[in-house]
């Protein structure tokens, strides 16, 4: 019976952990596409700039 209980507590922990890792994963993938549009807007702006 404590050995059912102890297996249920260890697979909740590890779908919580997965779940956190996968939050985690796909932040920084908004992160990174957020940062790859503000280096490209930036980079117009200058070209823009360059023009003037």
């Amino acid at each position: 019976m404590g050995e059912t209980k102890m297996l249920v507590v260890v697979l909740l922990l590890l779908i919580i952990f997965m779940g956190i890792a996968a939050f985690l994963f796909y932040l920084e993938k908004r992160l990174a596409h957020a940062e790859k549009e503000l280096k490209s807007l930036k980079d117009a702006e200058e070209k823009k700039a360059a023009e003037k």
